[in-house]
């Protein structure tokens, strides 16, 4: 897999920014954007765009940038600051990030969503994360998501039956360190889950998208027309 990135990091400053973003140590991962930005003299959001693990997947390495964790973690404060440290770069540079692909095909936007983390979900795709991407496994975020409210759901129905829980299988999922959203459970009948709202959020801003592009396209298409 090939990467470019604006600055050359070492791996020992990668995996301290990294190991901030999954601790949600949001004071040492400022400290440390800032130190490395005057370190290369260039900006924090090249920085941030540069977080990412390049070390070979035989060595351990994961293909994940920096926002892959507090996705994953469900830390909104941190994936937050690290948007907008972002939103200094220029439109490619940002969504090179926003939508980087890990070793696995995964997205930031995966991980939020395959762990129902709704807020970063909608944070992620306020900052230009693509739900069309799919993973290796050619799954979208949508279909994790999707995914996920099938298990609460069995979940909740074997543990009414008293069958105990079930396993879950994901093959990919960020171990939560200073994780603050919930998991996704089923809190009580008849409400939506964590897996479910954000199918339906999702949904509901492709759907959106989709009809403010056609309204746009329709506008433009009048517009020639009348001045033909």
């Amino acid at each position: 897999m090939s990467t470019s990135v604006p600055i050359t990091l070492s791996a020992e400053a990668i995996d301290d920014l990294i190991y901030d973003a999954r601790a949600g140590d949001l004071e040492a991962l400022n400290e440390d954007v800032a130190n490395l930005a005057n370190q290369h003299s260039c900006n924090e959001s090249q920085i941030v765009a540069s977080a990412i693990d390049l070390a070979e997947q035989s060595e351990g390495g994961s293909g994940s940038c920096v926002l892959h964790f507090p996705a994953a973690n469900g830390n909104i404060k941190i994936l937050n600051a690290l948007l907008q440290k972002l939103s200094a770069a220029d439109a490619a540079q940002r969504s090179a990030l926003v939508n980087h692909r890990n070793y696995s095909g995964n997205t930031p936007l995966h991980w939020a969503a395959l762990n129902t983390h709704l807020e970063c979900v909608k944070a992620l795709v306020g900052a230009g994360a693509d739900l069309t991407v799919k993973n290796d496994a050619g799954h979208d975020a949508v279909f994790l998501a999707e995914r996920k409210a099938w298990e609460a759901l069995e979940k909740d129905a074997q543990e009414g039956e008293g069958q105990g829980e079930g396993e879950d299988q994901d093959q990919e999922i960020e171990m939560t360190i200073g994780g603050e959203e919930g998991e996704g459970e089923v809190k009580d009948a008849g409400e939506m889950s964590a897996g479910r709202q954000v199918v339906e959020w999702l949904l509901a801003s492709d759907v959106a998208a989709s009809l403010e592009k056609g309204a746009t396209e329709g506008s433009a298409s009048g517009e020639r027309s009348a001045s033909a």
